[in-house]
């Protein structure tokens, strides 16, 4: 509706504008001409000694004057107009600078957002399954876990350097056990996963010689760690001789960058009942060299 309006305030204007043209220019000539060549019409009626050439002058230039006048408006609307669409198309630019400086701050968060996503692919991913097992034997072995697939870190508090030798079922017969379980839920695979440091009671374990295999873990594969001593475990819980073991593991991403993950453990007795506790760490990027 308002649209409408304007286009006919529009027009109506238009018509207004070229009434006033065509009567200052055309017929005003000539309406004076007729007066002037008619002595009876004021004033050539009137005691003035003055000639119609005279006459005819003062006319010519008073519609000099007219036309100058409807010139310089027109001149000026024509000057508005212009500074108006200037203004408008400087606005323009202006809202498309703006525009252009938004899609390059979305583009560049956009590379970034992209490049963090392909980053977080090679991050590992390990999930904690919540799953303890205490002194397996290889019956209860083969019959839980996939000899075939699941991989195993096995941490081993032994002094004979060829205990590295020994098969993973040889491992869970001639030693005691305490097994948990995550997963790699990553889209890439884990290298040199292993263990570096082992606490008991808060304390670094450095009067035991800890011999650990290091394993690589495929997307979606189950990782045992597997803690393997000569002496009973459980015993040592259930005495409240051990009440917390702490593992720190460090891990690669198949592009060589380094990472670490702690797991501690929290042990409480009820009688011969142990209940565990057990809190993961993140997941965190390192130097190469913090564990060497």
């Amino acid at each position: 509706m308002r649209k409408e309006n304007k286009v006919n305030n529009r027009v109506f204007k238009n018509i207004v504008f070229a009434i006033i043209i065509v009567t200052l220019i055309i017929i005003l000539p000539f309406i004076f001409e007729r007066i002037i060549l008619n002595e009876s019409s004021w004033p050539f009626n009137l005691h003035i000694y003055l000639s119609r050439e005279t006459w005819f002058g003062f006319i010519g230039s008073y519609l000099g004057a007219i036309g100058t006048i409807v010139l310089g408006g027109i001149a000026f609307y024509q000057n508005k107009r212009y500074k108006e669409l200037s203004d408008q198309s400087e606005k323009r630019f202006l809202n498309l600078q703006e525009e252009m400086k938004e899609l390059t701050t979305k583009s560049v968060s956009l590379i970034d957002l992209n490049s963090k996503i392909e980053a977080a692919k090679y991050h590992p991913i390990l999930t904690n399954m919540d799953c303890i097992y205490y002194n397996f034997n290889n019956e209860e072995f083969e019959k839980i876990f996939d000899i075939q697939n699941d991989v195993f870190q096995i941490s081993t508090c032994d002094t004979d350097p060829y205990v590295h030798l020994l098969s993973n079922k040889e491992i869970f017969n001639q030693y005691y056990t305490f097994l948990h379980i995550f997963k790699n839920d990553g889209e890439k695979n884990i290298r040199n996963f292993n263990c570096r440091d082992i606490k008991t009671n808060g304390e670094l374990n450095i009067n035991e010689g800890w011999i650990c295999r290091a394993c690589d873990i495929k997307p979606g594969a189950t990782l045992i760690c597997v803690y393997a001593t000569k002496y009973d475990l459980v015993k040592k819980i259930i005495n409240k001789e051990i009440d917390s073991i702490s593992f720190t593991y460090r891990m690669e991403n198949v592009l060589g960058e380094c990472f670490k993950m702690s797991v501690d453990f929290q042990f409480l007795t009820e009688g011969n009942k142990i209940y565990n506790l057990c809190d993961v760490s993140s997941i965190l990027k390192i130097n190469s060299k913090s564990f060497e």
